[in-house]
């Protein structure tokens, strides 16, 4: 079976990891020969995309919703050039709303879920129109295929941008944390059954990371886990591991600050760990209730304490937008940003994507999603602040720490007047 796994254009761009362990899982698994292509909008041009793959037996798409109109239209094109063709979409968006993706007469199968074993079974012969996925627990059996999603092109790329070769690897699935911003539960939550957070063994995972930098001459990685810390007992072991293999290979993860503690910010730096990127979100205590963030103004400022003492760079991120949130809450987020001195400070607007708490499908269903990212949209108003007032306010908010800024909100500066949001304070 000649198969092509597709993940659609996005303006920024990492290895394909999850069709990375979906083509590691379904060589593995698979009992009848399979050829696997691999192509990543960001890298291939639409028109090599469709000669590369139009003489598939089926072609799976991983999207998220921004993404999602893309690979719509990649599946009409290769439906035009071979009208047999099996199309499978899977990720965030199907995840979120597999019945508005199989509106589209180009989409024939989705995958709910995490897609190792759902996959497996659409190539064994699973015919139903939604298959659900479960929870893959073969971290530790099943490397990533990242020689078949073209790991060296990111690679090379990040070298380009940033002068270092990073590359990026999960060290477990799902997060403990329910946030009603995130679409994450869409993909790992599998609507509403428990699914327990799922670790890899700390001296599996330093394989692969040796190995990685072995094929390609790494000098950093970072953890995709949305919290890397979830646990002390996996950090200490991880670090422990990491220490006793000799690896001195610097890296970064994206840290819960009510799961930090002293010890533990310690015992990463000790490991190599350069940064923490922290999603502290708000400084207004109403407004991280509201979110179900699981974290206090107070745990911030301690935790960030903590980082600087043990000599690790803080990067905070920030979203407003919420619908409760008022000028004063994000005059709180401000005075808190002043307060922690981060290194790196990054401000998003929420955007409500399928598969989150404020997305609402009476009302959002026709969105168009391409024009979103993680940063700015053109769809997202509140009781209090509108669209443009946003924009304002992140505008505003950039002007205030220029030197700080994340790199999507340096892309974002100076196109939008801070003036407006100035005269409203």
């Amino acid at each position: 079976m000649k198969i092509s796994l597709v993940q659609p254009h996005y303006f920024n761009v990492w290895e394909a990891l999850g069709l990375a362990y979906i083509a590691a899982h379904a060589r593995e698994r698979f009992r009848g020969r399979l050829e696997i292509d691999f192509f990543q909008g960001f890298f291939d041009p639409d028109d090599e995309i469709l000669a590369g793959a139009k003489d598939s037996d089926l072609v799976g798409f991983s999207c998220t919703s921004p993404a999602f109109r893309h690979a719509v239209r990649l599946a009409r094109g290769l439906k035009k050039l071979n009208p047999g063709i099996r199309t499978v979409f899977g990720g965030f968006h199907p995840s979120a709303v597999p019945r508005d993706c199989l509106e589209e007469e180009a989409v024939d199968q989705v995958v709910v879920g995490e897609g190792e074993e759902a996959f497996l079974r659409i190539l064994e012969g699973d015919a139903g129109r939604i298959v659900r996925g479960g929870h893959f627990r073969d971290f530790d059996r099943a490397l990533p295929d990242r020689a078949l999603v073209k790991n060296g092109r990111a690679i090379d790329l990040c070298q380009r941008q940033i002068g270092r070769r990073i590359t990026s690897f999960a060290s477990g699935r799902v997060c403990p944390f329910r946030c009603v911003f995130c679409a994450e539960k869409a993909v790992t939550g599998l609507r509403g059954r428990a699914n327990p957070v799922r670790e890899r063994e700390p001296g599996h995972l330093l394989e692969e990371i040796q190995r990685a930098q072995r094929d390609w001459r790494l000098d950093g990685f970072k953890f995709v886990d949305a919290t890397w810390n979830t646990s002390a007992e996996k950090v200490m072991a991880f670090c422990e591991e990491k220490i006793r293999r000799g690896l001195v290979l610097p890296w970064e993860a994206n840290v819960h600050a009510a799961l930090a503690s002293r010890e533990m910010l310690r015992a990463m730096k000790a490991a190599g760990c350069r940064q923490i990127n922290v999603g502290c979100e708000s400084g207004s205590p109403r407004i991280l209730r509201d979110m179900r963030k699981g974290l206090t103004v107070e745990r911030i400022v301690q935790t960030f304490a903590w980082a600087r003492a043990a000599g690790l760079e803080r990067r905070a991120f920030f979203l407003i937008g919420m619908p409760n949130e008022t000028v004063a809450d994000i005059r709180r987020t401000e005075r808190l940003v002043e307060r922690i001195q981060p290194e790196v400070f990054g401000i998003t607007i929420i955007c409500p994507f399928p598969g989150c708490d404020l997305y609402d499908p009476r009302t959002m269903k026709d969105y168009d999603w391409s024009a979103a990212d993680e940063y700015t949209n053109d769809c997202w108003s509140t009781p209090h602040l509108s669209n443009a007032d946003l924009k304002r306010w992140q505008s505003y908010l950039m002007d205030r720490f220029p030197a700080r800024l994340a790199w999507h909100n340096r892309l974002l500066r100076g196109r939008r007047p801070a003036r407006e949001a100035e005269e409203r304070l």
